[in-house]
């Protein structure tokens, strides 16, 4: 494999790893020979998962993990740096919103628990990652977006949007403070993935979503792993604070 393309061997940790886009990027990562760190905090889902790669012969460890609670962050990086040293990949793949209330519905309590798991978990995790890389003078970061940060979609819940606005804003702002280090920062942001539960939330309106989609289909996790897989690798060593879009050509810049 060209060295280039090649992650084999290096240590990533994905967080919402045992479900949708980040169970595609570890199965990918899998595929590539790197060492994979899967963050989740369904203990059962992730547990089971890193069990089946296990017994592939993948290089794996399931940490139960709630990255929206500081402690919980601090604990879980701290043992995967002790144990397993330092960390070349992070993606930051938790987040969704599973309501869509209307503005003069959104209450506090639901508006923070939507910032909290989309931003704040990105915050956090990055944090934690980013003195070692420093020391390595190497890092790959990449942030899981959404087609919802780059236009207003009625579909999409708003402090959702709001969010995933700010996880572009804070690549941005990271990806240029840690350039004189080695380290990229970037972000994708996916269009329509089908998987059941955006189905069943947009049941009604799924046919004219992907009729506004010049494929005329939903993308695939996995095409969405393919894209934070480049993004994570040596050979996109000058691309940082960019944001990839992946949505069929539903948004283009």
């Amino acid at each position: 494999m060209n060295k280039r393309s090649s992650i084999s061997g290096q240590l990533a940790v994905v967080t919402g790893a045992a479900s949708g886009i980040g169970e595609a990027v570890v199965n990918r990562f899998a595929d590539e020979g790197a060492r994979i760190v899967l963050l989740d905090k369904d203990k059962e889902k992730g547990a089971a998962f890193a069990q089946n790669l296990s017994s592939r012969g993948i290089d794996v460890k399931f940490y139960e993990c709630n990255v929206t609670q500081e402690e919980s962050v601090n604990v879980t990086f701290d043992s995967i740096l002790k144990n397993l040293g330092s960390a070349q990949i992070l993606i930051n793949c938790a987040g969704g919103f599973f309501e869509n209330p209307s503005f003069e519905n959104v209450e506090e309590s639901h508006w923070e628990e939507v910032l909290e798991l989309n931003l704040k978990s990105v915050y956090l995790c990055s944090r934690k990652v980013v003195p070692s890389m420093k020391k390595s003078k190497y890092g790959r970061i990449v942030n899981v977006s959404s087609q919802t940060a780059r236009e207003g979609l009625v579909e999409t819940s708003l402090p959702y949007g709001a969010a995933k606005a700010g996880v572009l804003g804070f690549t941005r702002r990271l990806a240029s403070e840690l350039a004189p280090d080695g380290i990229t920062v970037n972000a994708v942001a996916p269009g329509v993935v089908l998987s059941p539960r955006v189905a069943e939330l947009h049941k009604e309106r799924l046919p004219r979503l992907l009729s506004e989609i010049p494929m005329n289909r939903a993308g695939g996790a996995e095409e969405i792993a393919d894209g934070i897989w480049y993004l994570s690798t040596p050979g996109a060593s000058y691309i940082t604070g960019v944001t990839l879009d992946i949505n069929g050509g539903r948004y283009m810049t």
